[in-house]
């Protein structure tokens, strides 16, 4: 088989207008951010390994290969830890607002159908404490996606010290902790009771509660809390998932949005608010983000604090393919074309004109059958002596 006639798994070619779709809504999310503040931060698509090494988890999705010395590289798999590192070394100082956009590659199973190169696009905010940042994540959300007129699209809101202080409640090593994060991901209850019988603690009643504690927020955190061992330190990240949810309901009044206590984060370096995002049509979660106040020290910074979230433009493009609402591709009207000698002449009359192009055939009959072929209006013949303009379609 002739490999340079295919492509890698999980990449595709994108043509005309999906690519010109594609481009023009990466703009739109660029400049929604910009008027918002954002600074625009690029990163290398190739980075050392070591600044992935916190991804125990996800080490098998990276792609790997060696410079002339023998370092180890990869493509980046995320945009966040490449920030972070940028954040730690450069000496700039926050609080800072960064945006982004890019590629992204993960080496997922062949089998499993998933995209492995990524357009993703985000924002991160350095430096921000207070909740008022994770809330400004959801309302520059919302904008991109009411930008977009993605419909009926949906926020779902956790936290990624639940899972974290069950664990260390526990004592549980690695293996016993991944086992933990498939039953909260899968929400198997049978799984999760047969867990508890061989790990006992007083959380047992909510650990077996957490596949069923996702929904309207005023209903499933109150039942949470009367889980919980009044001292348990779980308590103190409801109320603060439940004070976000009161600020963001307030503030957004109309927006979708429910809880889910089961949320394990995606990425190790996540410490506080979780969130993803949901559209109708779109099979999977194509917004994800939240805090991660500890990332810089994995860079030997002191802490600094951060909240952030990315978007996965591809799916929105395939979303608005289907919908048929992608920006659409500007049809010139008219095909300008002229011998070499008279091609400064034909270039002129084209940049008069936004919607002329100029014709690159060597004789005018092949610059007719082109204007049919591609719908063009007419077609505009210059020579030395005049200007012949002649409808596309009319015998000559």
């Amino acid at each position: 088989m002739k490999w340079n006639r295919s492509l890698p798994s999980g990449t595709k070619d994108k043509l005309f207008r999906e690519a010109n779709g594609a481009y023009q809504l990466e703009k739109q999310v660029n400049d929604i951010v910009k008027k918002r503040g954002y600074q625009r931060i690029d990163t290398p698509v190739i980075e050392f390994e070591d600044v992935f090494y916190t991804e125990e988890k996800n080490e098998k999705e990276l792609y790997r290969f060696f410079d002339k010395q023998g370092r180890l590289l990869v493509l980046r798999p995320d945009m966040t830890m490449p920030i972070g590192r940028v954040i730690a070394t450069t000496g700039i100082s926050p609080p800072l607002k960064l945006s982004y956009s890019g590629k992204v590659f993960r080496s997922n199973d062949d089998m499993l159908g998933e995209q492995n190169e990524l357009t993703q696009a985000g924002i991160e905010l350095v430096g921000y404490s207070s909740l008022k940042a994770e809330v400004e994540c959801i309302t520059c959300a919302v904008e991109i996606l009411e930008e977009l007129t993605i419909p009926n699209f949906h926020f779902e809101l956790g936290h990624a010290q639940i899972f974290r202080l069950i664990v260390l409640s526990l004592g549980l090593d690695e293996v016993a902790k991944t086992e933990l994060e498939n039953y909260f991901n899968h929400k198997s209850l049978t799984d999760l009771k047969q867990f508890v019988e061989r790990y006992p603690s007083e959380l047992d009643a909510f650990i077996c509660a957490v596949p069923k504690l996702f929904g309207e927020a005023d209903e499933v955190l109150p039942i949470a809390k009367s889980l919980l061992p009044k001292e348990s330190k779980i308590i103190q990240v409801i109320d603060e998932l439940e004070k976000l949810m009161g600020i963001v309901k307030s503030y957004h009044q109309n927006i979708s949005l429910t809880v889910d206590l089961g949320l394990v984060a995606l990425m190790d370096y996540y410490t506080g608010i979780l969130f993803s995002g949901y559209a109708d049509l779109v099979p999977d979660i194509f917004l994800r983000g939240g805090r991660y106040d500890h990332l810089a020290e994995q860079f030997g910074h002191p802490v600094i604090p951060a909240v952030g979230l990315g978007i996965n433009l591809d799916t929105l493009v395939a979303l608005q393919y289907q919908l048929n609402n992608l920006a659409s591709l500007d049809q010139p009207t008219t095909l300008v074309h002229s011998s070499l000698t008279q091609l400064a002449k034909a270039e002129a009359l084209v940049k008069e004109h936004p919607d002329y192009q100029l014709s690159l055939f060597e004789t005018l009959d092949e610059a007719l059958k082109y204007g049919e072929k591609w719908q063009y209006q007419q077609i505009i013949e210059v020579t030395q002596d005049k200007i012949q303009v002649i409808k596309v379609g009319d015998p000559t």
